[in-house]
């Protein structure tokens, strides 16, 4: 646990690298960011849970509750992203 720091923080650098990406990629589109947002963290999710899992079968089992605290991480600031990025681009008000 002590590289929690680290691990979050670097997944915390690719989801904001990725949210930009998506948002200059798809081009003024409402749904299709949400939805492309929506595919890209999922799919994260599912690599940091392999991660862990993998990190959890090993000898040392080196920060495998870590790379799982990092999923969930990613899960809930990674949606939230998702739908404030969407709602940025069809000027929703959140009020």
């Amino acid at each position: 646990m002590k590289d929690f720091g680290k691990i979050v923080g670097y997944n915390l650098l690719a989801i904001l690298i990725y949210s930009a990406v998506i948002r200059l990629v798809v081009n003024g589109d409402s749904m299709g960011i949400a939805i492309m947002s929506a595919f890209v963290v999922g799919a994260h999710v599912l690599v940091t849970l392999i991660v862990s899992g993998v990190k959890a079968g090993s000898a040392g089992k080196s920060n495998a509750r870590a790379w799982l605290l990092a999923a969930l991480v990613v899960l809930l600031v990674g949606f939230s992203t998702c739908l404030g990025n969407a709602s940025l681009t069809s000027g929703l008000s959140t009020h």
